[in-house]
């Protein structure tokens, strides 16, 4: 194991500058959710709002609230490289929008989250991307929408809340989506008052693969046989559930986060073949793992992990279905999710908690799959925001890092 703990500094050290940060919202609404195509050249955010206790997880399910503050006007809002909004689709409601997903060529967008406290009522919708962002889905559900995804063209969209459901673009039905099939997990309550529920949603770039996980720690892979889901194979993790997985864009792996400083990497044929994962690859570590990513190609997968107030990042390295190299960062805050992009050799990561207390993005570069010639991963840069911060992609191309703020902001940066 290479422990190299990059960041011991003041986050002053190596700071960034943004090309451009914007508050959709106007200084009002949290940004739980960023996406941005494989050029770089279009982002998409939503704004969200909630009150977290001292020890509530974002991660976690939607809590209850007490308040009527949690109202408003929120939306999903897309912007290009230069900072430009393009189109806003704006509602009035409750929380808002949770998660934003952009296809990689950059043509379709889709948002889900909460809309309504009481009864509660998610919704799912859809975007054609150029234009004014003309809606191609307006879908209902009973509860908050954790994720959706879409495939590499847009013409495969999912989402996960209280059921996982799948849907195909189909331009003869007036270029809109259509619902093709719907899987409803294990009936079972995991926590209080919360009803089992998908947390996380991958797909592969074609839409012929897809992952999930729920909230009783069921990982499952299915095939899409156009349109139709078939359940391939599932497992139970250990203890608690995976707050997140992601799946390689050719879907022949997949990471996925567990409890007690556990994540796991799963070669898919193998998964489907015995059940279990490839790795089980433990920090030592007793937190959850909150946020992992995995690199195109499935050679290397990241995790990020609590230390106290502060954190860790994992960058792991996988050679002959077996980790061969770790290479370790030291994260100021509690991490809370991470990007990899090994084409380039770019892990970011994005941190930050107790609420009202600085967050930041980092750059490390230096990440390299087996055979390749091993360097010294070292912290790229480093940009502390004014809250806590959750998302953070990297393009494709390597040209973009955005990231999403609790201070309200969306960031856009160069690597």
């Amino acid at each position: 194991m290479n422990a190299s703990p990059i960041l011991t500094s003041s986050p002053q050290t190596n700071t960034k500058t943004p090309v451009w940060k914007i508050s959709p919202s106007d200084g009002k609404y949290l940004i739980n959710s960023v996406a941005v195509s494989a050029d770089g050249d279009r982002v998409v955010a939503g704004t969200f709002f909630h009150t977290y206790g001292a020890n509530e997880s974002r991660r976690g399910p939607a809590r209850r609230s007490v308040s009527s503050s949690e109202n408003g006007t929120f939306g999903t809002y897309c912007y290009d490289a230069t900072g430009r909004r393009l189109w806003a689709n704006e509602f009035t409601g409750w929380q808002g929008v949770y998660w934003v997903a952009i296809s990689a060529d950059g043509a379709k967008a889709a948002a889900g989250g909460l809309m309504a406290e009481s009864p509660q009522a998610g919704f799912v919708r859809a975007f054609d991307v150029h234009g004014t962002g003309k809606v191609l889905l307006d879908y209902p559900t009973k509860q908050r929408v954790n994720q959706v995804i879409l495939s590499r063209d847009g013409e495969w969209l999912v989402s996960a809340a209280e059921t996982l459901v799948l849907f195909r673009y189909d331009p003869k039905k007036g270029g809109s989506y259509v619902q093709s099939d719907e899987f409803t997990p294990v009936s079972a309550t995991v926590l209080s008052s919360y009803p089992n529920a998908i947390v996380s949603v991958g797909i592969s770039a074609d839409g012929a693969t897809i992952v999930y996980a729920d909230y009783s720690g069921n990982i499952g892979v299915f095939a899409n046989d156009a349109g139709k889901l078939t359940l391939r194979k599932g497992w139970k993790l250990p203890s608690s559930f995976c707050h997140m997985l992601q799946l390689t864009p050719d879907g022949r792996a997949f990471s996925a986060g567990g409890a007690a400083g556990t994540f796991y990497w799963c070669d898919t044929e193998r998964f489907v073949a015995d059940g279990t994962p490839t790795i089980a690859y433990s920090t030592g570590l007793s937190e959850a793992v909150y946020g992992v990513a995995i690199a195109e190609k499935g050679d290397v997968f990241a995790g990020v992990v609590n230390v106290g107030d502060t954190g860790r990042a994992y960058a792991v390295t996988v050679a002959d279905f077996a980790p061969q190299v770790t290479d370790q960062f030291t994260i100021l805050r509690n991490p809370n999710s991470a990007s990899l992009n090994l084409a380039h050799g770019l892990l970011a990561v994005a941190d930050g908690h107790p609420d009202v207390t600085p967050g930041h993005f980092y750059l490390f570069s230096g990440i390299v799959s087996a055979g390749e010639p091993m360097v010294a991963p070292l912290l790229r840069w480093v940009f502390e925001t004014g809250n806590m911060s959750w998302p953070v992609v990297i393009s494709a191309n390597g040209k973009a890092v955005v990231g999403g703020s609790d201070d309200t902001c969306v960031y856009y940066f160069t690597p």
